[in-house]
């Protein structure tokens, strides 16, 4: 199956490793015309968008901690002011760590929840403020986990965030 995205401008984030760098290389392929990556690691991000570029789509990274409270309205005025638009949001960054129910500190709780569920929660405001401005729709993906359905003692905190994003989705 080919998906093109001929003329679409993405943000993705966790978009230097793993799933979102895959999803990242995928928009790339299928025509996107822009992409915004983003990390915390600055040189693997540079890295990343320079390959992104190499394949057609004009690519900028943005380096930015989630954890961050101001970082989502960084990255969509920065996805925004360099290709004038969000067509496609697509949240992939998060953190795993372990923080089980007898374990799990208040530092846990707050680092998890703001990478897992507040970071999203305020690049999806942030879409989709751009795209009712603008009169267009577009796409939201977020990478849930199969905790978000069955938890996990041993995961209480990350599972509860997934259930969070998982709420937010629907």
């Amino acid at each position: 199956m080919e998906i093109r995205l001929d003329g679409k401008v993405a943000l993705v984030t966790g978009s230097t490793q793993g799933i979102g760098r895959a999803i990242a290389e995928t928009l790339a392929r299928s025509g996107a015309a822009g992409l915004l990556v983003t990390g915390r690691e600055i040189t693997r991000g540079k890295a990343v968008a320079a390959e992104l570029s190499q394949l057609g789509t004009p690519t900028i990274f943005v380096a930015a901690d989630l954890a961050d409270p101001e970082a989502p309205a960084l990255l969509a005025q920065a996805c925004i002011e360099r290709f004038g638009r969000i067509d496609a949001l697509v949240n992939a960054a998060g953190l795993t760590d372990r923080a089980s129910f007898l374990d799990a500190s208040l530092d846990d709780w707050a680092a998890l929840f703001a990478v897992n569920a507040r970071a999203p929660f305020f690049l999806m405001q942030a879409a989709i403020a751009d795209m009712k401005t603008r009169g267009q729709g577009g796409a939201i993906l977020n990478i849930l986990s199969i905790n978000a359905h069955c938890g996990s003692p041993e995961l209480a905190v990350y599972s509860a965030t997934k259930g969070a994003l998982a709420t937010l989705t629907k």
